[in-house]
């Protein structure tokens, strides 16, 4: 019977410690996609480039007037001089995200909200896929919908920098 419980208090706390683990890398990994959203704000296109992996790619998915998509395509690189001018206010809101990890490789995903001078300008979904570097997480490929007609309700009523 103590080998029983001895058993089970070790099986808690590994389980507990692995639990803790995947937590703090499902944070580590979010926080990576924020900053890039922090850095595209602050118009830092070596930031934003410096989050991606060399020769990293990104899938924009774009749902234009008539409801068709178009995809583009961007290097990490590429994609970090979009801006590289500040041109305008702008902040992406990921306000509802989901992250798993699984070893080396982390998946983080949800839908955002996009706003230029404090008006929404479109909605969407991020999906990255990044993975554990010496130095952290770094983002390998991403991919997001843009539905400038495809907001909910709920993300219409949204204002840039307030709380859900």
């Amino acid at each position: 019977m103590k080998q029983l419980a001895a058993l089970m208090v070790f099986t808690f706390c590994f389980a507990s410690q692995m639990f803790a683990q995947r937590s703090a890398d499902e944070k580590a990994a979010v926080d990576v996609a924020n900053k890039m959203f922090a850095e595209m704000a602050n118009h830092d296109p070596a930031a934003i480039a410096a989050l991606y992996l060399p020769g990293s790619q990104l899938a924009a998915v774009i749902k234009n007037k008539e409801g068709k998509s178009v995809t583009r395509f961007f290097t990490g690189e590429a994609f970090s001089k979009n801006f590289a001018e500040k041109k305008s206010e702008i902040k992406e809101d990921m306000y509802t995200v989901e992250a798993k990890i699984y070893g080396d490789l982390a998946v983080v995903f949800g839908r955002y909200v996009f706003f230029v001078d404090n008006k929404i300008s479109h909605c969407g979904v991020n999906a990255f896929h990044m993975v554990r570097t010496d130095t952290g997480w770094k983002i390998a490929n991403a991919s997001s919908t843009l539905e400038p007609q495809g907001c909910t309700d709920k993300e219409k009523a949204m204002r840039s920098g307030s709380q859900r």
